[in-house]
């Protein structure tokens, strides 16, 4: 039976997730509900009923497994197609790197949900704040390619998409970062994301937030 990923029709806190799956190569269904009115209405109507314990989006079905909550999904695909540490001083670099890597996306996300003007007014802290904390988390990389070396994780992934998600929004983002800016650059050029990378998908783009925030992507 095929891995499904469920989630809506944005980047988020679900395209980690389907990065994994994509490196992978394993055939998978990418389930994306609408951001509409059906959609909605879809998810709500089946939320409760369709098996999972903790009912949210994302959600992952690999046979008889359901889980929920990203961070529990990228580890265990990290797992399956062993993209999981097991010296304790590389997992213990992981766990960190991991939850530096979804405190940018928390951050970013309370930011964009904010109405237009007091999003234009937070947007300089925000960045001023933010590139500090990539100067510190990009000396904690180090010069890789990957956080752990030469070995790639599913901590990479993490810090690819949460970080070119603010950069999507300030395009100098990265710049005295070189750390991570050669980290992005590795990931890009992935041979297993290529036919992602080259496809229509990526060039017609999803959006990272919903209309509704201040800053959709």
């Amino acid at each position: 039976m095929s891995l499904k990923l469920g989630y809506w029709d944005l980047r988020a806190m679900g395209e980690v997730s389907r990065y994994l799956l994509r490196y992978s190569g394993v055939d998978w269904v990418d389930r994306r509900i609408p951001l509409s009115k059906e959609g909605y209405t879809q998810w709500f109507g089946e939320k409760y009923s369709i098996g999972l314990d903790l009912p949210n989006l994302p959600y992952l079905e690999d046979g008889e497994v359901r889980i929920t909550q990203s961070i529990a999904i990228n580890r265990y695909l990290a797992r399956k197609f062993g993209l999981y540490p097991s010296a304790q001083e590389s997992l213990v670099k992981c766990d960190m790197i991991e939850q530096e890597a979804q405190d940018f996306r928390v951050l970013f996300q309370n930011l964009i949900v904010k109405k237009q003007d007091e999003f234009e007014q937070g947007k300089p802290e925000f960045l001023e704040k933010m590139k500090k904390r990539l100067e510190m988390l990009d000396g904690y990389v180090g010069s890789g390619p990957f956080v752990l070396g030469d070995n790639l994780s599913y901590v990479d992934f993490m810090v690819f998409e949460y970080v070119s998600q603010i950069k999507k929004m300030d395009p100098g983002f990265v710049d005295g970062a070189s750390n991570i800016a050669r980290l992005l650059e590795t990931i890009h050029s992935l041979p297993q994301l290529q036919p992602y990378f080259t496809s229509e998908e990526f060039k017609k783009g999803t959006p990272i937030n919903p209309a509704f925030t201040s800053f959709s992507g």
